[in-house]
């Protein structure tokens, strides 16, 4: 057997990819072999817009994967400036100076582009070096860090989502839709943005108001983890950001409810296959676990679901991972009170990070992962 060789692009010194690391070495330190590993960081990928000439890491045959390239703000920094690059009408500016402040939610539409012109990049990379087997597509990566165009793609193959309307140019005229629509309350986040960092649940009967994860300070905004109810001009200069930047209109769908809390479960897809559930509770409107969510024992949360319900789901999970070349996804999953329908609110493309979780066998998530690529590059054998 030839020496399992891995090439990983992530952040060095991020949690992700130390956690994930940890999960590698001891899966093969247990067999004995010692793989080739090479990091190469996210600054020196993306200051060469995913051109990888000389960079001798991708020289030889290997398994790339992808990390996420968040929580690093020289990465951040020099993802802006990719954006501005290509943006014609862009004023002029160095984004490489600009000081770091948590949690400043700083032109995340201009740092999409930018991330998105990177992963184009390595994408012609990859396509030009077939040794390299990518673990993800660098541009469904891309396409599922665009909620809209992941929704289009899910309801293209029918599969349900909720129901949505394209963000229209002004807050006057989304205050109008929602309420010609019913669309109250709805769920007015950032298109191309993650983990609830910048989302306003807004209702509209009545005076219109908005819970959020957004923190509003003078012209500036922030993600926050605690939720702020907005009215008046600070709503409106909310909505009004949201929509600069891009943002994903989708109507509130009622939850299922599990001891007294709002139900929604990640559903990690490994190779096409469901492989971890995770359900999530909260008194809240979103169940993110950095916002005050907890996950659910899993026995009892699976049992509130109906047998026929829960399968019918999951394999809406996995024909939905079929739509995208990655070998993970992160698909969030929603019940509708009663469990009549189910929804999928998002697919993720580092859905994945999940530390102390584990399956019935006692594997990780990660571990699972690196189980199944193991077998698929023909390192070990199945079992």
């Amino acid at each position: 057997m030839a020496t399992p060789r891995y090439v990983v692009i992530a952040n060095p010194d991020g949690k992700r990819w130390q956690l994930y690391s940890r999960e590698l070495a001891l899966f093969w330190g247990e067999r004995g072999i010692a793989p080739e590993i090479d990091v190469v960081p996210w600054r020196d990928v993306v200051a060469r817009a995913g051109n990888l000439d000389g960079l001798t890491a991708f020289d030889h045959p290997a398994l790339v994967r992808l990390e996420s390239p968040g929580r690093d703000w020289d990465v951040s920094r020099l993802l802006l400036q990719a954006g501005a690059d290509i943006s014609p009408d862009e004023p002029p500016g160095d984004w490489l100076a600009l000081p770091y402040e948590k949690g400043r939610l700083l032109r995340p539409g201009l740092l999409y582009r930018g991330f998105r012109r990177v992963l184009h990049g390595l994408r012609a990379a990859f396509d030009a070096r077939p040794h390299l087997t990518p673990f993800s597509c660098p541009v469904d990566i891309g396409v599922l860090f665009d909620k809209n165009a992941t929704s289009a793609r899910l309801t293209a193959a029918e599969i349900p989502v909720p129901p949505a309307l394209p963000a229209p140019a002004s807050v006057d005229e989304l205050l109008t839709a929602l309420r010609e629509r019913r669309f109250s309350p709805a769920y007015v986040k950032l298109n191309t943005g993650s983990s609830a960092a910048a989302i306003a649940v807004v209702h509209v009967d009545g005076e219109p108001w908005c819970e959020t994860t957004v923190a509003r300070l003078g012209d500036d905004f922030y993600s926050s983890r605690r939720l702020r109810s907005y009215r008046g001009d600070d709503l409106r200069a909310v909505l009004g950001f949201l929509l600069q930047e891009g943002a994903c209109v989708q109507q509130g769908i009622r939850m299922a409810r599990i001891d007294g809390h709002n139900c929604d479960v990640r559903v990690v897809v490994i190779h096409g296959r469901p492989a971890v559930t995770v359900f999530r509770l909260s008194p809240l409107p979103m169940t993110n676990l950095h916002l005050g969510g907890r996950r659910g024992d899993p026995a009892r949360c699976r049992a509130a679901v109906p047998t026929r319900a829960w399968l019918d789901a999951l394999d809406h999970c996995a024909e939905a991972a079929s739509l995208f070349r990655c070998g993970m996804v992160g698909a969030d999953l929603l019940f509708e009170n009663g469990y009549l329908r189910h929804y999928l609110l998002e697919v993720n493309a580092f859905g994945d990070f999940f530390p102390g979780l584990t399956d019935e066998h006692g594997r990780s998530v990660h571990r699972i992962e690196i189980e199944e690529s193991a077998r698929r590059m023909g390192w070990v054998a199945a079992p």
